[in-house]
């Protein structure tokens, strides 16, 4: 299966490895076929229901098929900045008194989209002083009637564990376990959340989204090396745009822009709830609908339009920074339903899957040439045509550019000899790799999400294994021509820039 997936399911994982709800499963796809129940909602919300294991305990998750990939430059950061406003509350959960703190909302709003569009057009303005002012008192008078971490207490106290969210290029999701007989509760807050989002706070929370820019992208050299990569691999798909959103963009984040944003691209028809857990699945459709209905059916927003033009020379960039060196390459694909898709799975996998992969056993094993080295065949997403990416760190005294040549060597190689008994192997450990993940609550909820909303179908996951194993040596060995070519690959190094001897 895709990297990116597999560190989606494999997550939570680390958590529940002995939750109660493990069923021995043997023929996943067999499993998934027969077990999941699948109804659509009258304003066209998708719900996947799973009656699974022997604890009254269940997973959801709420997805959309939505994420920066989504974002125009006016709104980008938008999907990751709305993840953070949805944990505000509603009208009526997260506030002590929305009767007073609607207006002071309201003010807030005004003030601050009045300083926004002055510091853009007349930084230099006379008013701003005072409206910053105000703008921190209003704050002030805000903070006094806000409940923090309103959800959290609420789902705290009902036994609720792992309570989260994440936005990636394709898609956002929400997700909890919590006892069976708490379904009602849930489907109420988290209807509520939707159908009456306050974005209170929000000058505060878009300044913590900038710190936390500042903190996790830009102070760290293999995150900044990423985002310029695939800024540099697609130059005109939206892929190419960070999550989080450019640093000089994500002050100047609309309000107004982010509600609409979430009101145009959070619809019903982008839409899925999965639940997984020991359920009466008829019970559990009858509340989701009774709570979840009664969300307005809006226009699904019109997919990405702008497609990635052919790549015709390599492209290639050195990012200075203070840290060790490292080294990112790539090469354009097509997404699902291609066959070659499939193929580039299982070329990541040999080349780089794991301690036993023909990278790993050469460079870090064998040559000691360097300290890690993985492959992402899905690179940064899969709902469009994406990257076959190879990452790797040298050990030194060695240089990214030694080690870049012996990647080469090793591809060249790889595509020449791979055998069908490689190719046999892989596909086994990817088979009960999935068997693995479909024993825990969570790690189905999340696979059937992700696979509903990103290809419009949980199915694709069930027939995944099916054309994975028609792969073949042949399959393999057309792939080089076709795509592992210099005119189609994009290179980025960090190189190191500290004096020399002060590299830690």
């Amino acid at each position: 299966m895709k990297k990116s997936l597999l560190a989606i399911v494999l997550m939570p994982l680390m958590v529940l490895a002995a939750a109660p709800d493990r069923v021995p499963i043997k023929d996943a796809g067999e499993f998934l076929t027969k077990n999941v129940v699948t109804k659509k909602l009258k304003n066209g919300i998708t719900v996947i229901m799973l009656n699974h294991g022997y604890a009254p305990v269940l997973a959801f998750e709420i997805s959309f098929r939505v994420g920066s990939v989504d974002e125009t430059y006016r709104t980008m950061g938008a999907a990751h900045l709305l993840e953070h406003m949805l944990f505000k509350g509603t009208d009526t959960i997260g506030t002590k008194d929305w009767k007073k703190e609607r207006a002071i909302q309201a003010r807030i709003e005004a003030v601050g989209e009045t300083i926004d569009r002055l510091e853009l057009e007349s930084p230099g303005n006379a008013r701003l002083p005072a409206l910053r002012d105000e703008l921190k008192r209003l704050q002030r008078e805000q903070g006094a009637l806000v409940e923090n971490s309103p959800y959290d207490a609420v789902y705290t106290e009902n036994g609720g564990v792992g309570f989260n969210a994440s936005t990636s290029r394709d898609k956002t999701g929400y997700y909890i376990q919590l006892p069976a007989s708490k379904l009602e509760l849930w489907a109420k807050m988290e209807s509520e959340r939707l159908m009456n989002l306050v974005l209170r706070e929000f000058y505060l929370e878009r300044n913590n989204v900038l710190q936390e820019r500042l903190m996790n992208y830009d102070s760290i050299g293999t995150g900044l090396l990423f985002e310029t990569f695939m800024a540099t691999a697609f130059i005109a798909h939206p892929y190419r745009h960070p999550i989080i959103g450019w640093r000089s963009g994500i002050p100047y984040l609309s309000i107004g822009d982010i509600r609409r944003f979430f009101r145009e691209h959070y619809v019903p028809s982008r839409m899925t709830i999965t639940v997984v857990g020991m359920q009466d699945t008829d019970r559990t459709l009858e509340v989701i609908a009774r709570y979840f209905e009664r969300i307005e059916p809006r226009p699904s927003p019109p997919p990405v339009t702008v497609a990635e033009p052919a790549q015709n020379g390599e492209r290639r960039f050195t990012l200075d920074f203070a840290a060790s060196p490292y080294l990112i390459m790539g090469w354009h694909k097509p997404t699902y339903p291609s066959r070659d898709d499939y193929a580039c799975d299982v070329i990541s996998e040999i080349l780089a899957g794991g301690k036993s992969s023909r990278l790993y056993r050469a460079l870090v094993v064998e040559k000691k040439i360097a300290t890690s080295v993985s492959a992402w065949s899905s690179a940064p997403g899969s709902r469009y045509d994406n990257l076959f990416a190879i990452f790797a760190a040298p050990r030194p005294p060695h240089t990214t550019e030694e080690l870049e040549r012996a990647i080469y060597e090793e591809m060249d190689r790889f595509f020449t000899d791979v055998s069908g008994d490689e190719i046999r192997k892989v596909i086994n450990g990817i088979e009960s790799g999935m068997v693995f993940d479909l024993e825990s609550n969570t790690g189905i909820a999340r696979l059937l999400s992700y696979y509903q909303t990103v290809f419009g179908d949980w199915r694709y996951a069930a027939e995944y294994l099916s054309r994975i194993k028609k792969v073949t040596v042949g399959d393999i060995r057309e792939m080089k021509d076709r795509y592992f070519t210099r005119k189609n690959r994009t290179v980025g190094i960090l190189k190191d820039s500290r004096p020399a001897g002060g590299a830690r």
